[in-house]
């Protein structure tokens, strides 16, 4: 038998790249290959975006979203057999998550006041969206629906579940992390194609782009920008090894976004 052609053998942290990505990562002992949990969990997202964007009323966006969310944890937790460290769903990495969330967040507060204040930069924050917010319709925004009804399920999805279950797929190959984590980053930046629709109407700088390019500036833009994010997002909970991490920094540039669009036009 030839020796020298035997594969070597993955680490437990060979998860493909560099040692800040997830210092925290061990792959899995168990492998799951088969694809239907996964596949049914893309196909689950995908029929999920477009019901809540096209059909449910607005009332129903977070109750919709939350069920949503918890089952696709169901689904990972008992066909994807991931744990909740896994998840980053763990109590004991909260503390880490919260100290690594707020320092990302208050970075990102401190970068939305100061592009508000910069008249190169004020026009973008121009948004039909929050102009025609009432003060309390702001507050309701802020605190309510971007927290619970967009990044607590986005997180959970595209941060927990799918990170999860893509390496417990991927688990028996080399940079089997970086595989899933990339994955579940693209197809957070597809989840936006809709609602960046919403954008090109609302967006006065967006509006007056020439030959109708609005639309799909607005489209690809959205899902570059928010691919990136994710991987941004994807970072922080690797290195916290808590949801809380992304979660905190997420409200913050969704948040910040919004309460700044208000000031600005008001």
């Amino acid at each position: 038998m030839n020796r020298g052609s035997d594969p070597q053998p993955i680490s437990p942290h060979d998860h493909g790249g560099p040692l800040w990505w997830d210092p925290l990562s061990v792959r899995p002992d168990q492998v799951s290959t088969e694809t239907i949990p996964v596949l049914a969990t893309i196909g689950v997202l995908v029929g999920s975006n477009v019901i809540a964007n096209e059909v449910l009323p607005s009332w129903l966006y977070i109750p919709w979203n939350i069920a949503v969310a918890t089952t696709l944890v169901w689904v990972a937790r008992r066909f994807g057999r991931c744990s909740i460290d896994e998840l980053g769903l763990s109590p004991r990495r909260a503390a880490a998550g919260a100290r690594w969330g707020g320092v990302a967040a208050a970075a990102v507060v401190c970068v939305g006041v100061l592009g508000a204040l910069l008249p190169p930069t004020r026009d973008l924050f121009h948004d039909e969206r929050a102009r025609d917010l009432t003060f309390v319709g702001l507050l309701v925004h802020v605190g309510i629906e971007i927290p619970i009804g967009t990044v607590l399920a986005e997180e959970t999805m595209f941060r927990g579940v799918l990170p999860a279950m893509f390496r417990r797929r991927f688990a028996h190959r080399r940079s089997w992390a970086v595989r899933a984590d990339v994955a579940a980053a693209l197809l957070f930046g597809l989840w936006h194609v809709l609602p960046s629709l919403d954008l090109a109407a609302s967006n006065a700088v967006l509006q007056h782009l020439p030959f109708g390019l609005g639309t799909p500036v607005a489209i690809v833009g959205s899902v570059v920008a928010t691919a990136c994010a994710g991987l941004g997002f994807t970072w922080l909970r690797n290195r916290s090894g808590s949801l809380l991490a992304p979660m905190l920094l997420h409200w913050a540039i969704n948040g910040t976004g919004l309460v700044v669009a208000w000031v600005v036009q008001h």
